[in-house]
């Protein structure tokens, strides 16, 4: 009988998926795939309802030529933001990288092939509330993809994303602010030994 068992259980493992092969987002943020361009942690950072929003994404070129990427967020008649950003071959582009406002100019980290300047997209207005999503869609030559992007608090890890005033239309803006707005209200960051300790305590 325990022969049986232990087969029954090996069969279970056979028939069934391994988790590890089932794709998934490992952080607050949506993806997709257009050919050579993977887009990565897709998500809006917004401090309410009818405020201006940051785009935060991640472009991944792994082909061997440079990929115009065509970005819009759709919301609201009016409150639309679109920008094409060019992500070199075998290298990547962060959308919403403060450091990046700030220069203002295009350039290169190292020889990583990493953008890490220009790459800000702002919407004017976003009409829903944090915790809910907006339509993003990416278009790379003739394929497109629409993403569900999260509408996040500027709040902890997404502290320096936060609008620029005045808004830019399309280009990078002189600085960005680096801490949230007074009128947002961020819960406590539990640490490590927080959490250790409620563990403990259960």
């Amino acid at each position: 009988m325990t022969a049986a068992a232990t087969l029954g259980v090996a069969g279970c493992s056979v028939f069934s998926p391994a988790t590890v092969l089932k794709p998934y987002e490992p952080s607050d943020g949506s993806g997709t795939s257009l050919g050579d361009v993977q887009v990565r942690n897709v998500l809006l950072v917004s401090s309410g309802v009818d405020e201006p929003g940051v785009l935060s994404a991640v472009l991944v070129n792994s082909g061997d030529q440079s990929q115009d990427v065509d970005v819009s967020v759709d919301v609201d008649a009016g409150s639309a933001g679109s920008r094409t950003f060019s992500v070199p071959q075998g290298g990547s582009v962060h959308i919403g990288d403060p450091s990046g406002v700030a220069e203002g100019t295009s350039a290169t980290d190292d020889d990583s092939g990493t953008e890490s300047q220009d790459s800000w997209l702002q919407v004017p207005q976003v009409p829903v509330t944090p915790g809910q999503t907006v339509k993003v869609t990416f278009t790379v030559g003739g394929q497109e993809a629409t993403v569900d992007a999260q509408v996040m608090l500027p709040c902890f890890e997404y502290a320096t994303i936060t609008p620029t005033a005045p808004a830019p239309t399309g280009t990078a803006t002189e600085t960005a602010s680096a801490t949230p707005s007074p009128s947002v209200t961020c819960g406590p960051a539990v640490g490590e030994d927080q959490t250790n300790q409620d563990e403990s305590e259960g």
